[in-house]
C-alpha cells in the first residue's frame, strides 16, 4: 500500500490552489525525469480513481500521458480581445497593440514566449518606425507590453497556460507631459476653434472631463437645474460615478447649445454625434501657434488651476476622476510661478517673525 504524503494524500497524488495533479518520475530517454499531470479542480474521489488506473505505470516509471495542445499566442489575443470588448473602455486600444503583438508573435505557442524574445518584438519595432521616420514614445510601446502580459495572464487565469511566460519583462520609463496653457495661449486656441467645437474646448478646459465624456456627453447627464453632469459608471474610464460641478459660465454655456431632434448628444456637428475631435483641434492649435499640446493637455490645465485655486486635491480628484495621488500628480504642473510664489510666502513668513525687537537684537549684534 502507498504511504499518504504530507497532504493525507496517496503516494504521486497532490493538491494546490488549482486542483489535483499527479506528481511522479519517468524514464525517457533514459534519463529519470518529474512529470506532474494537471487533474484540475475535481472530486478527491474521481482524482484517486485517475491514479488508481495508471499506478502501475508510474510506479514502473513508464506513464507519460499524452501532452494537451499548446495554446497559440493567436488563440490567447482573440480570447483577450473578446474580453475587452465586453469589459474595458479601452477596447479600442487594445486592438491595435493586439495588432502590433500579432504581426511579431502571430503562429507561435504563447508557452515559447520569452523576455528575450520580447525584446527582439520592441527593437523591431522601433526600427520599422524608424524606416517610416517615426519615432515610438517609451509610453507606446509601454502600452503594447502590458496587453501582451494581460495575455498571458488571463491565459494563466483560464489555465491554458501554467505559467506567464513574460511575467519578468520590465516597462521602459516614461517622461511625464508637463504642458499647460497660459492665459493667451488658452484665448488664442479659443478665438481659432469652430464655433460648434469651443464648447467642447472650454469644458475640458474648467472640468478636467475626458475627451469621451464630453464627445459621448448626453442631455439627459446634464442637470442644469442643480448645476451638474453626473456620470453613471459605465459613463467613465474608472467605472465609477461621477459628479461634475457647473458654474454659471459652463450652465450659460450648455444653455445656449441647440438641442437637435432625435439625438441624444449634446454636442453634434452637421446632424450627426460630434467623433474624434482630433483633426479640428489640431489645426486650431496650429493656427493660433500653440506648439506641444494635446486635447488631453487640457485635463492637466483643470487639475492644475483647481490646486492654484486652493481646492483640496481630494476634492479636485472627485472631479477629475483620478483614482490615485500617484496618478493625479501627474497632471498637477508645478511651474515656475509656484516656486516663485513659494519663496514669497518664505519670505513674508520670515518677515512676520522679525518684529522690531527681534532685529534691534539682531543688529545689536552685528548678525
Amino acid at each position: 500500500m502507498s504511504k499518504p504524503n504530507v497532504h493525507g494524500l496517496p503516494q504521486h497524488l497532490r493538491k494546490d490552489h488549482m486542483g489535483y495533479f499527479l506528481d511522479y518520475f519517468v524514464i525517457d530517454g533514459g534519463l529519470r525525469k518529474r512529470k506532474r499531470v494537471r487533474l484540475g479542480l475535481i472530486p478527491v474521489a474521481q482524482a484517486k480513481r485517475i491514479l488508481a488506473e495508471h499506478t502501475k505505470d508510474i510506479v514502473a516509471g513508464e506513464f507519460l500521458p499524452g501532452d494537451k495542445p499548446k495554446v497559440s499566442f493567436d488563440e490567447a489575443a482573440d480570447s483577450f480581445l473578446a474580453f475587452s470588448e465586453s469589459r474595458k473602455k479601452s477596447y479600442r486600444r487594445d486592438f491595435f497593440s493586439v495588432k502590433a503583438l500579432r504581426a511579431f508573435f502571430g503562429g507561435r505557442p504563447l508557452e515559447s514566449l520569452t523576455p528575450s524574445l520580447v525584446e527582439d518584438f520592441l527593437k523591431e519595432r522601433k526600427k520599422k518606425a524608424e524606416e517610416k521616420g517615426r519615432s515610438l514614445k517609451n509610453s507606446s510601446l509601454n502600452r503594447e507590453i502590458a496587453c501582451l502580459k494581460t495575455i498571458a495572464r488571463r491565459a494563466v487565469l483560464d489555465r491554458k497556460i501554467d505559467r506567464n511566460p513574460v511575467d519578468g519583462v520590465r516597462m521602459f520609463r516614461e517622461t511625464s507631459r508637463n504642458r499647460t496653457l497660459s492665459p493667451e495661449e488658452y484665448q488664442r486656441l479659443l478665438e481659432n476653434c469652430s464655433p460648434h467645437y469651443q464648447p467642447v474646448v472650454q469644458l475640458a478646459y474648467f472640468t478636467g472631463m475626458r475627451r469621451g465624456e464630453i464627445t459621448g456627453l448626453r442631455w439627459d447627464q446634464v442637470d442644469l437645474k442643480e448645476g451638474i453632469i453626473a456620470l453613471k459608471s459605465e459613463d467613465t474610464k474608472t467605472q465609477e460615478e461621477r459628479e461634475i460641478p457647473l458654474d454659471e459660465g459652463l450652465m450659460d454655456l450648455l444653455k445656449r447649445i441647440p438641442k437637435v431632434l432625435g439625438s441624444p448628444y449634446v454636442f453634434n456637428f452637421r446632424g450627426h454625434g460630434l467623433k474624434d475631435p482630433k483633426t479640428a483641434f489640431l489645426r486650431a492649435c496650429e493656427r493660433g501657434n500653440i506648439s506641444d499640446f494635446h486635447f488631453h493637455d487640457l485635463r492637466h490645465c483643470a487639475v492644475t488651476n483647481f490646486r492654484k485655486a486652493g481646492v483640496s486635491d481630494s476634492t479636485i480628484m472627485s472631479i477629475s476622476g483620478h483614482k490615485t495621488h500617484a496618478v493625479f500628480r501627474k497632471y498637477d504642473r508645478i511651474d515656475r510661478d509656484d516656486r516663485k510664489e513659494a519663496l514669497k510666502r518664505v519670505r513674508l513668513l520670515n518677515d512676520t517673525r522679525m518684529t522690531p525687537a527681534v532685529l534691534l537684537s539682531a543688529q545689536g549684534t552685528g548678525g
